[in-house]
């Protein structure tokens, strides 16, 4: 009797081993999952603040352009007009609109 306990103490012992072994792979993978998942947060945020920027680059781009055409405008109807002077009152323009 005593082999045969120690036959089931022994399979008893390499379940457990089995088991707890499974469970550290779950937990690894959870911890895995949830590092990507933080690490794809983290993208994102940077890709929309880098979206945003270049928006708001853009948008400036567009404003300058504008300041300038209104100020080659004034400068047709006025030569005596300074343009630098014209681009940057247009430009002041455009950024309060």
């Amino acid at each position: 009797m005593t082999e045969e306990e120690s036959a089931y103490d022994k399979v008893k012992k390499g379940v457990k081993e089995v088991v707890g072994g499974t469970a550290g792979v779950v937990e690894g993978t959870a911890q895995g999952i949830k590092e990507a998942v933080e690490d794809t947060k983290e993208g994102e945020e940077t890709k929309n603040r880098e979206y945003n920027e270049a928006g708001e680059e853009l948008e400036n781009a567009g404003d300058k352009v504008k300041a300038g055409a209104k100020a080659v405008a004034n400068k047709v109807e006025d030569p005596d007009k300074d343009l630098d002077s014209e681009y940057q009152k247009e430009k002041t323009e455009e950024k309060m609109d």
